[in-house]
């Protein structure tokens, strides 16, 4: 029982590790079908696997411990952690077998679970404000779960283009995009050693200060969502054009050191990449409508794929009590981004040149697991490792102790 209390505390201990399962899943389809294993063509489940699977559980594990410690209130009971990891295990048993509707609608609920038990920490025994961008997780949730109910029915109810389009936007991106939107201006400035425009002093009454964040964050979720009607109703460019704006305008003015050249270690580089790969994954799909799919990639894994393993990262040293490996270069993490960036450019050309297109998924689906195990060993290694302090000389290479003293003696 101390162990489920302690899960349900930190929901991240089982929902990271799921999500990791689900990704290397949803990428693995790719082979096996070009190896004949399958004859299900995989587009819809791999999507599902990456975005519901991969992203769904790793919002799903930092909302469920960050949640209730933001608004000061009592963690996940057991009954909800158990709800909630059952909940997704069946939205992937549903997808290990194809169920597509079954799954999209198992999702509606598990995320209308989430959403009670974030709402209700909102509403009751809470002891401090919310961070002003909250909302726009909860709107997050709260479209996907839509979403979800909307396309499990798809095969009983006619729906026009636009809705659909509309519907799938919400499900694949609004999921994600909008707690991220919301969340990175409270968390992120961390990664940079700058303090949150999103932070104030615990207090159970509104802030001084918390308004001006909250309008902002809620005109830039109100445009997101806009964006999505554009492409749906008038047109994918003009849509994907507003998108662009709302992400790069939001996110720089209000995290501050993502876009700067000061010093940072690998996990805060990192960082530095996603903006440009999100932007450059729309503005490649505006260039390139009929290249669509393989364009955005480049956003899905070079901007979402490196934000979460990066977020996850700090939460799983910072949980284990190893904050002074957060001060550490991390350099291990640079290969990490260098890795996720290939992998988005690699499955980027499948479809800019159709005769590398089958060598290439199957290339970027297996470069994908192989990062995600380094990432899993790494993480793993460092809450073994002695205790950083800035300065010390840890190399064991004599060439970089002599230098190391140099640096320390002059």
């Amino acid at each position: 029982m101390n162990r489920l209390n302690q899960i349900a505390e930190e929901p991240f201990r089982v929902f990271f590790p799921l999500g990791i399962l689900a990704s290397a899943v949803g990428v693995l389809l790719w082979p096996a079908y070009f190896a004949e294993w399958t004859t299900i063509y995989p587009l819809e489940a791999h999507a599902r696997w990456m975005v519901i699977g991969f992203g769904g559980c790793f919002v799903a594990g930092f909302l469920g411990t960050a949640g209730p410690r933001l608004l000061g209130s009592d963690p996940w009971c057991r009954f909800e952690i158990i709800l909630h990891v059952v909940m997704a295990l069946v939205v992937m048993t549903s997808l290990a077998f194809n169920r597509i509707a079954m799954a999209d609608l198992m999702t509606g609920f598990w995320l209308l679970g989430i959403l009670k038990s974030l709402l209700f920490r909102v509403f009751v025994g809470r002891k401090d404000m919310p961070p002003p961008g909250l909302p726009l997780a909860v709107l997050g949730l709260t479209g996907a779960m839509l979403s979800g109910f909307a396309l499990s029915m798809e095969g009983y109810l006619s729906y026009s283009m636009p809705w659909r389009t509309f519907w799938r936007l919400l499900y694949f991106q609004g999921f994600l995009w909008l707690p991220i939107l919301g969340v990175a201006p409270y968390l992120l400035p961390r990664f940079f050693g700058r303090k949150s425009l999103h932070a104030f002093d615990d207090s159970l009454n509104m802030p001084v200060g918390w308004m001006r964040p909250f309008i902002e964050s809620t005109i830039a979720g109100v445009l997101f969502l806009a964006s999505f009607a554009l492409e749906a109703w008038v047109g994918g460019r003009t849509g994907m054009a507003l998108r662009c704006v709302v992400v790069a305008v939001h996110l720089t003015r209000s995290v501050p050191g993502l876009v700067s050249w000061g010093k940072v270690n690998g996990l805060g580089l990192a960082l530095r990449w996603v903006l440009p790969s999100a932007l450059g994954g729309w503005i490649l799909a505006m260039i390139f409508p009929p290249l669509r799919i393989g364009s955005l990639h480049l956003m899905f894994i070079g901007s979402l794929g490196l934000l979460m393993l990066a977020v996850a990262t700090r939460v799983t040293l910072g949980h284990n009590s190893r904050h002074d490996r957060l001060s550490s270069p991390l350099k291990w993490f640079h290969g990490v981004w260098v890795l996720i960036l290939f992998t988005a450019a690699t499955r980027l050309t499948s479809d800019f040149v159709p005769k590398v297109r089958v060598t290439h998924f199957i290339y970027a689906a297996l470069l994908w697991v192989v990062i995600l195990a380094f990432w899993a060993w790494k993480l793993r290694r460092e809450a073994r490792l002695p205790v950083y302090k800035e300065g010390e000389i840890k190399s064991q290479c004599p060439r970089r102790r002599r230098a190391a003293l140099r640096r320390q003696t002059s």
